[in-house]
């Protein structure tokens, strides 16, 4: 197939003072015809997240011939100026479909390579970001065959090894499996990373704005606005130090959106002088006003809210630097959602000679890990009426702004409260770390204590059964539950006097379900057989270590609002094995902090407190019986892989928090009693279940919202997105 490069400029016109992207002229790769081109603007669902709160695009495009079945090479470029996202949506005659974040290697430009299996029937790509959409460089599509494929592994070979050393021959390994896998699938080219560039240096250069190279840019994104609220910085100083002056000004000066005002709380004796620092720094007078500072913050601020006339406040921390894109993009995001009552945006911290590091991607709305540390940080856009009705900040709280924004998250709607995934805001590395202090919140169990039956399917394996159930049985505290041990098929004698062995405890019944081994239809059967209110999906090579551990998921699975609770699962040999399901990770699910040690504190603490998750393992999971017959029990065509991740998603798409809990900590001896999926068989079981898992959740599976778009999909590290 030719290869054929574009370079257009698309127009751009405005309706009702509103972008509209001209996506008719974007350039249709060779080989292709463009079918239809809309606009497309996110932030649905729940919870709610913007990446970029510009419109972008949803272009289709069609093959003008047959593709054969190959590998081929998507590469697109775009301008520089601001940030572009896409995603593609391969579509085949068969009904099958693959998802994929297309991959960079340089800012806004993309290069994917992938072997196609089937007829494609339509290629889609979904443009975003706030860079030039309608206007690539580059567009192309070309057919590279198994050799250009080879080589660009071998490309990829010496990025990994530079990365991981002798690890190339981990990746090497996972790399062949993917090759010999049926279906179609994705190959990355590698990482961005330039020689000796250090993680957060590639992820700056490739993914973060830059607003001061950008700003011409910026400028057009600010004349799309139809509104432009006054928000109100409420900023407190304690003293005139000329480094946090500087700051200061440096914060609103250089803002691109013009509609704010500035009220500080400082010491009487201070006004003057800070007024006047402010001002021979650049800030405009009338934009400017001192108030007395009050006995403590919180009432300091409750005096700044009194003060303040903006549609929206901005308490602003002393030492902090917002970006000069920061006030524009949470002015976008609140046009784009009107309904938003709390914004909250990702950050960093910057030194006194300018380098940057301890960034902070952030989960969506995560109500359950804002219970026990205040994870929204430093930059909160809030409604004024609200927090003016919700009496302010309570200077009685021990942390009166992580006590307001609990006041106010239950007093609004879950989607009014908006995480905006850009950085537009630096700490100070002279400042105090963000809350992070854990405590274990004491969880009510409903009296009487709901029934739990406990269903472990099985197939031989006697020892490692019983190596369960004993420990089950000898060292949980929780009282009121059963034990099903569905037996699938098993013929070892020992296993069956295991069985008999077991049967005399009035606790533990054992029910026959022969046949192929199929997970979902086995758990289905035993539910109905089950006669607990709360059901708890437990594999067999699962070990007890703490007698607390039921006690804790089940009064988590007891409240109205809780759908699945997971366990903190360790490895024999103390690392972790499970601390909630990443959706994307390996193109549909992967275990977050897996490999972790089991006291690591996590990516922004995450290990050491419940939190909202997208999945769990069934290796152990609980959920209440009503809330699974709601959404249908497990998917039978999904036999071994994934099905507890559909099962999670629906729970979640059905309106119910998925948690995990750090404390409930059992021993997982994964894959002790099954195999890995090796045989040719197996593969192709794995690659249809891997397709049905794109066809239903599609885009889904590219953005969980509990975890940050910033971070890597292809590493469980939680490390730093790098291509």
């Amino acid at each position: 197939m030719p290869v054929l490069s574009f370079c257009v400029f698309a127009p751009k016109a405005l309706t009702k003072g509103r972008l509209v992207l001209d996506g008719s002229r974007f350039p249709a790769p060779a080989g292709f015809r463009l079918a239809s081109a809309e606009e497309v603007r996110g932030g649905e669902g729940a919870p709610v997240r913007v990446v970029h709160p510009d419109p972008g695009l949803r272009l289709v495009f069609v093959p003008e011939r047959p593709m054969p079945r190959d590998w081929y090479q998507c590469e697109l470029q775009f301008p520089p100026e601001g940030l572009v996202d896409v995603v593609a949506q391969f579509s085949f005659a068969n009904d099958r479909v693959l998802w994929l974040r297309l991959p960079l290697f340089a800012r806004n430009h993309f290069l994917a390579h992938f072997r196609l299996e089937g007829a494609l029937e339509r290629l889609t790509l979904i443009v975003t970001g706030s860079g030039r959409l309608t206007e690539p460089t580059l567009s192309r599509f070309e057919r590279v065959g198994l050799r250009g494929q080879l080589a660009a592994a071998a490309r990829r070979g010496v990025d990994i090894f530079r990365r991981d050393g002798l690890g190339v021959l981990t990746s090497g390994l996972n790399y062949l499996w993917r090759l010999t896998r049926p279906g179609s699938i994705a190959i990355s080219r590698g990482s961005a990373a330039k020689g000796g560039e250090a993680p957060y240096d590639t992820w700056m250069r490739i993914f973060d704005e830059a607003p001061e190279r950008d700003r011409a840019r910026h400028e057009k994104r600010l004349a799309l606005l139809s509104h432009r609220p006054l928000i109100s910085i409420l900023a407190e100083a304690s003293s005139a130090e000329p480094w946090v002056l500087d700051r200061l000004a440096q914060s609103v000066t250089g803002q691109i959106y013009p509609e704010w005002d500035l009220a500080i709380a400082a010491p009487a004796d201070l006004h003057d002088q800070i007024e006047s620092a402010l001002t021979a720094r650049g800030v405009n007078a009338g934009k400017l006003r001192m108030i007395k500072a009050a006995a403590n913050s919180a009432e300091s601020l409750n005096v700044l809210l009194a003060a303040s006339h903006g549609e929206y406040v901005l308490p602003f921390g002393q030492r902090s630097l917002l970006r000069s894109h920061a006030l524009l993009d949470l002015a976008l995001t609140a046009e784009r959602l009107p309904s938003s009552e709390l914004i909250y945006t990702d950050e960093d911290r910057i030194d006194a000679a300018g380098e940057r590091g301890d960034w902070r991607f952030k989960p969506a709305w995560s109500p359950n890990l804002l219970e026990a540390l205040d994870y929204l940080g430093q930059l909160t856009l809030m409604r004024r009426e609200t927090v003016s009705a919700l009496g302010g900040w309570r200077s009685s709280a021990a942390s009166p702004r992580h006590d307001l924004v609990l006041r106010l998250a239950g007093k609004v709607e879950p989607r009014a409260i908006v995480h905006l995934a850009k950085l537009l805001v630096h700490g100070s590395t002279e400042s105090d770390s963000p809350v992070t202090e854990q405590t274990k919140i004491k969880r009510v169990v409903p009296t009487p204590a709901p029934r739990v039956s406990l269903i472990i399917p099985t197939r031989d394996n006697a020892d490692v059964l019983e190596t369960c159930v004993r420990s089950i049985r000898s060292r949980t505290h929780y009282e009121n539950y059963e034990i099903l041990i569905i037996d699938n098929g098993s013929v070892e004698e020992k296993t069956k006097r295991l069985f008999a062995g077991v049967s005399s405890d009035p606790a533990i019944r054992v029910l026959s379900m022969p046949g192929p081994f199929n997970f979902s239809k086995l758990n289905n059967a035993a539910v109905r057989a089950a006669t607990g209110e709360i059901l708890g999906l437990v594999n067999n090579d699962i070990e007890v270590t703490r007698g607390d551990w039921l006690t804790e998921m089940a009064a988590l699975a007891a409240r109205s609002e809780t759908g699945c609770v997971g366990a903190k699962l360790l490895y024999p040999d103390g690392r972790i094995q499970h601390a909630g399901v990443v959706i994307g990770l390996g193109g549909v699910a992967g275990h977050g902090h897996r490999f972790a040690r089991a006291d690591d504190p996590g990516y922004l603490d995450r290990l050491r407190t419940v939190q909202n998750v997208s999945a769990v393992t069934a290796a152990c999971l609980l959920i209440r019986r009503q809330v699974f017959d709601q959404v249908g029990g497990f998917d039978e065509s999904l036999t071994v892989a994934f099905n507890d991740v559909d099962f999670c998603l629906r729970v979640r798409a059905a309106g119910y928090r998925n948690l995990w809990t750090p404390f409930a900590e059992l021993i997982h001896h994964e894959s002790v009693s099954r195999g890995r999926d090796l045989t040719p068989a197996k593969a192709r079981r794995f690659a249809d279940e891997y397709a049905a898992m794109q066809r239903r959740w599609g885009v889904e599976l590219l953005r969980d919202p509990y975890y940050s778009p910033h971070l890597t999909y292809d590493r469980e590290d939680f490390s730093l997105r790098l291509r």
